[in-house]
C-alpha cells in the first residue's frame, strides 16, 4: 500500500467506526470469500481476519430474516437489483438492528461481475424510535379529552396561572405546572411556532392569534396571546372539530375530483329557473367528454345529450326517480368534438326535507370497452369468425322460432343442408388459407341467393345451412320454391371462384328438408337435412335431393345392425368355420378361417352381411383381433394332433386392422402366446392395401415375414396391383380370385389371366391357390397350368371345427385323397 493512501483509508476507517458503518466486497460470477473493513468484522463481532462467504453472512441474520437475505443477495447476483433494507442479526453479544445495503457492480455490457454492500449498526437509532413512540403514545393518552384553556405566562412564558380548563387540557395541576416554561407542555422539536408567536407577542408588545395542531394534545387549538406588563394573557381554544369537518370536506372534493367515475352535480329547478342546472362537475367528466367546468356550470344537463340519446329511457328514467328517487340506466353521451360513449348512470336525488328536492348527483361510468367486449362476445357466441355467418346455436334458436311459428300460423318453411365438395383437397393442396378464402366466398354467394329474411348458416368446416321463411301456405309452392332456390345455388357455386390470384372450381351437395306440420325437435330436422345431403353426395355430388323416410328408415336400421353388432362381440357370438385347401395330389395343406356370425334369431349370418357394417363401425378391429387369437389358439390345439399338425390356418386380414399401430404387435403377442409356428400362420391381404402408404405397407410386411408369418395376397387382379408393386412385397403366395375361376372354361379372357397369374407367380418364387373351384374339369385345367393348390366346394365347403376335424380324419383313413364335390351352398 503506498504512503499516500494510508491517511485516506485510515480516515475511512474512522469514518466507519464514527458512522458504526462497514463495507464488503464480492467478486462475481465464481463467488469467493468477502472482502470486509474492520467496522464490518466489528458490528458482526467477527475475529481478526475470520472468512467470510456470502451463504455465512446471510446465516449472521435472524431466522426471520435470513429467507429475505437470501434471495436479496440472489437477485442482486443475478439481475442487479439494488437493495437497502433493515433487519436483525445475531452477534456474539446478542440480537442488534442493522441496517443492509447492497449494489451491483457492472461492466460495459451491462453484466454483473461483482457486489458491494455496507453494514451499518443501527440499534440506538431504533432504541430512541422506540421511545420516542412509547413518549408520543403517553402523551396523546394523557391529553386526549382536552378542550379549551386560559393561562397567564411570565415574560420567560412560564406558567403563573391556569383555570380548571387549562388544567383539564394540559392534564397537570396548578400546583405542577406553575414556574414552568410552556414548551415544556406544548412545543417539541417539531412544533416550535408556539414558542416563536409568543416570543414575537413580547418582543413586539402586540397580540397574536393563529391556529396549530399539537400532536402531543392530538388536537388543533386556536390561541391567542395578549401581552401585557407582567407577560402574556394566553387563551386556548379546541378546534379540532371544525377542522376536522374542513378537512373532510377537502379530501371529499378532492376524492371526488380524483375520480375516475364521472360525478356531476345539478341544482334542482326552482321557480327563477324551471330546469335544473349543472353545479358542479370533476375532472373525469371534463376528461371524458371534451368540456372544461366553465363550459358546462351553469348549463343544463341536456346540452351531453345528442340526437342519438334514447328518449323512452330518458322518460323511464324520470318516472323511477319521482318513485324510488333514484334511478340506474346505460346512455349514450355526447362529447364536445361530437363523438360519442357509453355511460353507466345513476342519478339519486337530495332532498332538504321530504318534499323539498334540491340537488341532483349523477355518477357515471364509462362502459364504451364493456359495451364494445359484450358485442365481440356476442359475436363470437353467435356467429362464425371466418363468414361472419350465423353459427349453429343461433341457427337453432331462429330455427326453433320459425319452426313454432310454421306449426302455430300453418306457414310452409324449408331448410337446405350445403356441403362444399371436396374442400379437404383443396386444404390439402393448396393450403388452409385458400380453402378459407373459398368459404368465405360460398358465404358471400349464399347470402346473395336468399331474402333478407331467410337465414344462411355456417355449421362448421365445410357445411351450410339456409333457413328459408316465409315459403307461403301451399306446401306444392314451396317445394317448387325450395327447389328453384337450390338449382340457382347450385349454379352459383359451380362458377369459377377467385382465390387470391388461383381460379378454383367447386360443385355442393344439397339436402332439403321443409318445415310444415309438427316435428319432433330441432335436432330432428337438421338430421333429416344431413340425410338428404349424403344421399345428393352418394349421388355423385353436384346434386339436390330432398328428405325421404325411406332414408332415416335405412339409417335407423344401419343404426340397430351396429348396435346388434356391439352386443354380438360381447356376447361372443362371433364363430369361424374352416374351408379346407389342397394341393395337387388333392392332399389338405391347409385351411382359411372364414367369420360367421351365429345371430340368435336370424341363424348363421354370412360375412357379406355384417362385415362392411363392422369396417364402417370400427368394429372390425376387436372383431379381427379376435379371429387372429382364435386361429392361433386351434393351430396350438393341432399341434397336438398328428394328422392336423401340419396344416396352416389363413386369416383375412382388413386393410384398417393392418394399418393400425398395434397390428404387428398383435401378431407377435399371439404367436408368443400360443406358442404356434409363425410359418402355421397364413395372413391374406387384400389388393386395398396397396392404394397408399406403401412404405408403412411394406415395412410392416417385412417384420412380419421376418418373424415366419406366410403371406398371401387375396383376389388377386381385382385390386391396385401392379408388376413394380408385386416385386416389392415379400410375398409367399397369389391367389386368384374366383371370379376368374368359375368361367376359365368358357371365357378365354378369364383363361388366359389365370394363366398369366399361375406364370407371373412362379416366375416370382410364389405359389398360388385358386379359390371358388367348383368342378373336375375346372382342376383339370388348372393343374395343367401349373396351379399349385386349390380351395371351393369341389372339396368342401366352409365348415365349423368339429366337421373339419371328421373330415380331415376321414382324409387321413383313405389310401389316396381324392376331392370330392360337396353339396351345394
Amino acid at each position: 500500500m503506498s504512503a499516500a493512501l494510508q491517511p485516506a483509508e485510515h480516515r475511512l476507517a474512522m469514518a466507519e467506526r464514527i458512522a458504526h458503518i462497514g463495507s464488503w466486497a464480492l467478486d462475481l460470477p465464481n463467488p469467493q470469500l468477502l472482502a470486509y473493513s474492520s467496522e464490518f468484522a466489528a458490528i458482526l463481532g467477527l475475529p481478526a481476519n475470520a472468512l467470510l462467504t456470502l451463504g455465512e453472512l446471510a446465516g449472521r441474520f435472524r431466522p426471520e430474516c435470513r429467507g429475505r437475505i437470501e434471495w436479496l443477495l440472489q437477485q442482486c447476483s443475478r439481475h442487479g437489483m439494488a437493495f437497502d433494507e433493515e433487519m436483525q442479526i445475531e452477534t456474539p453479544a446478542g440480537r442488534t438492528w442493522v441496517r443492509v445495503a447492497c449494489e451491483a457492480v457492472q461492466n460495459k455490457r451491462g453484466q454483473v461481475k461483482g457486489l458491494q454492500g455496507v453494514l451499518q449498526d443501527i440499534s440506538g437509532q431504533k432504541q430512541a424510535q422506540q421511545e420516542t413512540l412509547r413518549l408520543a403514545m403517553r402523551l396523546t393518552t394523557t391529553l386526549a379529552s382536552i378542550t379549551e384553556a386560559f393561562v397567564t405566562l411570565d415574560r420567560q412564558c412560564c406558567f403563573t396561572y391556569l383555570n380548571q380548563e387549562s388544567e383539564q387540557l394540559l392534564r397537570y395541576t396548578t400546583g405542577e405546572l406553575l414556574g414552568k416554561e410552556i414548551w415544556l407542555v406544548l412545543v417539541n422539536d417539531q412544533n416550535q411556532r408556539l414558542r416563536q408567536e409568543l416570543q414575537r407577542s413580547i418582543a413586539t408588545n402586540r397580540q397574536v392569534e393563529f391556529e396549530d395542531f399539537y400532536p402531543g394534545l392530538g388536537k388543533w387549538l386556536e390561541v391567542r396571546a395578549y401581552p401585557f406588563t407582567e407577560g402574556l394573557a394566553v387563551y386556548f381554544r379546541d378546534v379540532s372539530k371544525r377542522r376536522k369537518s374542513q378537512e373532510q370536506l377537502m379530501l371529499l372534493e378532492t376524492c371526488i375530483s380524483r375520480l375516475n367515475d364521472i360525478v356531476l352535480i345539478a341544482e334542482a329547478h326552482s321557480a327563477s329557473r324551471k330546469v335544473p342546472y349543472i353545479v358542479f362537475v370533476n375532472q373525469a367528466f371534463e376528461q371524458h367528454t371534451g368540456y372544461n367546468r366553465h363550459e358546462v356550470l351553469g348549463q343544463t344537463p341536456g346540452k351531453l345529450f345528442g340526437p342519438g340519446v334514447a328518449h323512452d329511457e330518458l322518460q323511464r328514467m324520470a318516472k323511477t326517480l319521482l318513485r324510488k328517487r333514484q334511478a340506474r340506466s346505460e346512455l349514450l353521451i355526447y362529447r364536445k368534438n361530437g363523438s360519442c360513449f357509453w355511460l353507466e348512470l345513476e342519478i339519486v336525488q337530495v332532498a332538504a326535507t321530504a318534499d323539498e328536492l334540491t340537488h341532483w348527483v349523477a355518477v357515471g361510468r364509462d362502459i364504451t370497452q364493456r359495451k364494445v367486449n359484450a358485442d365481440a362476445i356476442h359475436q363470437l357466441a353467435f356467429y362464425d369468425p371466418l363468414t361472419t355467418l350465423p353459427n349453429r346455436l343461433l341457427l337453432l334458436n331462429r330455427l326453433e322460432q320459425v319452426m313454432s311459428q310454421s306449426a302455430h300460423l300453418r306457414r310452409q318453411g324449408a331448410l337446405m343442408f350445403i356441403d362444399v365438395d371436396k374442400l379437404k383437397v383443396l386444404n390439402d393442396t393448396l393450403g388452409h388459407h385458400k380453402g378459407d378464402l373459398l368459404l368465405q366466398q360460398v358465404a358471400t354467394r349464399l347470402a346473395g341467393c336468399v331474402e333478407d329474411t331467410d337465414t344462411v348458416a355456417r355449421l362448421g368446416g365445410d357445411e351450410f345451412v339456409v333457413l328459408l321463411e316465409n315459403l307461403g301456405d301451399d306446401a306444392d309452392a314451396a317445394i317448387r320454391q325450395t327447389r328453384k332456390l337450390a338449382g340457382k345455388v347450385l349454379d352459383e357455386l359451380r362458377e369459377p371462384f377467385d382465390l387470391a390470384g388461383h381460379q378454383h372450381y367447386t360443385t355442393s351437395s344439397i339436402g332439403v328438408t321443409s318445415l310444415h306440420g309438427a316435428h319432433d325437435s330441432v335436432s330432428e330436422v337438421l338430421k333429416q337435412a344431413d340425410l338428404a345431403m349424403y344421399q345428393a353426395k352418394t349421388a355423385g355430388r353436384n346434386a339436390l335431393c330432398f328428405f325421404d323416410p325411406e332414408m332415416q328408415a335405412a339409417v335407423n336400421a344401419n343404426a340397430a345392425a351396429s348396435s346388434e353388432l356391439h352386443i354380438a362381440l360381447k356376447k361372443q357370438e362371433f364363430v369361424l368355420h374352416y374351408q379346407p385347401q389342397v394341393d395337387r395330389q388333392g392332399r389338405v395343406n391347409g385351411v382359411e378361417a372364414l367369420l360367421r356370425w351365429q345371430h340368435p334369431k336370424r341363424g348363421l349370418v354370412m360375412p357379406s352381411d355384417f362385415i362392411p357394417m363392422a369396417e364402417e363401425t370400427g368394429l372390425i378391429l376387436p372383431l379381427g383381433q379376435w379371429a387372429l387369437a382364435t386361429a392361433c389358439e386351434q393351430l396350438a390345439a393341432w399341434a397336438q394332433w398328428p394328422q392336423a399338425a401340419s396344416l396352416s390356418i389363413a386369416v383375412n386380414v382388413s386393410v384398417r386392422q393392418f394399418r393400425h399401430p398395434d397390428f404387428v404387435d398383435q401378431v407377435m403377442a399371439e404367436i408368443r402366446r400360443t406358442g404356434i409356428k409363425p410359418q402355421h400362420l397364413k395372413l391374406e391381404l387384400t389388393e386395398t392395401l396397396l392404394a397408399d402408404g406403401m412404405d408403412v405397407t411394406l415395412a410392416r410386411m417385412g417384420t412380419l415375414k421376418a418373424l415366419g408369418v406366410t403371406l398371401a395376397l387375396d383376389d388377386f387382379g381385382m385390386g391396385y396391383s401392379s408388376l413394380s408393386v408385386l416385386k416389392r412385397l415379400p410375398l409367399d403366395q397369389l391367389k386368384i380370385d374366383k371370379s376368374f375361376v368359375a368361367e376359365v372354361l368358357t371365357d378365354p379372357a378369364d383363361a388366359a389371366i389365370s394363366r398369366t397369374i399361375i406364370t407371373l407367380a412362379h416366375s416370382l418364387n410364389l405359389k398360388v391357390v385358386a379359390e371358388g373351384v367348383e368342378t373336375r374339369a375346372q382342376q383339370d385345367f388348372l393343374v395343367a397350368e401349373g396351379c399349385d393348390q386349390f380351395q371351393g366346394f369341389l372339396f368342401a365347403k366352409p365348415l365349423p371345427i368339429g366337421e373339419l376335424e371328421a373330415y380331415l380324419m376321414a382324409q387321413d383313413s383313405l389310401p389316396q385323397r381324392r376331392a370330392a364335390s360337396s353339396p351345394s351352398p
